[in-house]
């Protein structure tokens, strides 16, 4: 087996967590047609070959019947550029993202979740090259001196409000298609455990840019959404692109947020705030 890789010129990787604007970006700089095509390529779980089941983020929960609150707990039905295909070497599916993630211009762009590690750093450590390698040394084997890109959410509560409705319904963006018809149902226990969850994926890539004396650039998601060619431009800046022209930029996706979303989130609040008065 030839182990030998067709690594691109020139990589940057967007590194979120989910409902963090990450989507939003990503779509318009593969829009561009310029700055790679950054996908969740790493998203697959090892054992299933397909991203993760709603009841993977609710691991670790107190309320154990979060899970009852699922119309489903299949795993969504795997992306053509994510999905592993059983019984392949994972370096095939490593040349096949390199080969869809690069654009014509040698720039390779990918999006990376903290979840992802779990299955990606396994399945890259089978290559001979990487074998009980740490977490730095298998991201520069792979992309070289990459460019990195982190995406936040400051308002946190309403960033695992949207996660939640999206476990819920597997509509991961506006008019996605093929979304189960699932009404989604409030819960504190379960936006409680996300909102902990995502705070501590965030001090996890924290923790992992200062071990690896990674400078990304850091963009929130409340001001990707006001002026979304502001950030765009930065992230162009931050990879060494040129600046693309305001005729090349289109939002791809829109906001899901509305009335529901605000009543969880001032739902929780008052929660919360009364949880926080009785303990005292």
């Amino acid at each position: 087996m030839d182990f030998r890789l067709p690594r691109p010129e020139r990589s940057y990787l967007v590194c979120a967590t989910p409902r963090s604007g990450s989507t939003l970006l990503c779509r318009t700089l593969a829009g561009l047609g310029s700055a790679g095509v950054p996908e969740e390529y790493f998203e697959a779980r090892a054992e299933t070959g397909a991203p993760r089941r709603p009841s993977d983020h609710l691991r670790g929960a107190n309320d154990l019947y979060l899970p009852a609150l699922l119309s489903s707990d299949d795993p969504p039905e795997a992306p053509p550029y994510s999905a592993l295909r059983a019984g392949e070497d994972y370096s095939e599916h490593l040349r096949r993202t390199f080969e869809r993630g690069t654009t014509q211009n040698g720039v390779f762009g990918a999006k990376l979740m903290w979840t992802h590690l779990e299955d990606f750093l396994p399945l890259a450590r089978r290559l001979p090259q990487l074998a009980g390698a740490p977490l730095g040394v298998v991201l520069r084997w792979l992309f070289g001196d990459a460019r990195y890109v982190w995406v936040s959410r400051r308002d946190r509560v309403r960033q695992a409000a949207s996660l939640w409705r999206a476990i819920q319904t597997q509509a991961w963006r506006a008019g996605q298609e093929g979304a189960p018809a699932a009404e989604p149902r409030y819960s504190f226990a379960a936006i409680d455990h996300l909102l902990h969850r995502l705070a501590g994926h965030e001090r996890a890539w924290l923790r992992c840019f200062a071990h690896e004396r990674i400078e990304p650039l850091r963009l929130w998601y409340e001001d990707i959404a006001a002026d979304l060619a502001g950030a765009v431009a930065a992230a162009l800046r931050h990879i060494d692109l040129p600046l693309a022209s305001s005729d090349e930029l289109s939002a791809p996706t829109r906001r899901q947020a509305d009335e529901l979303s605000d009543a969880w989130v001032e739902r929780y609040a008052r929660e919360r705030g009364a949880l926080c008065t009785a303990s005292k």
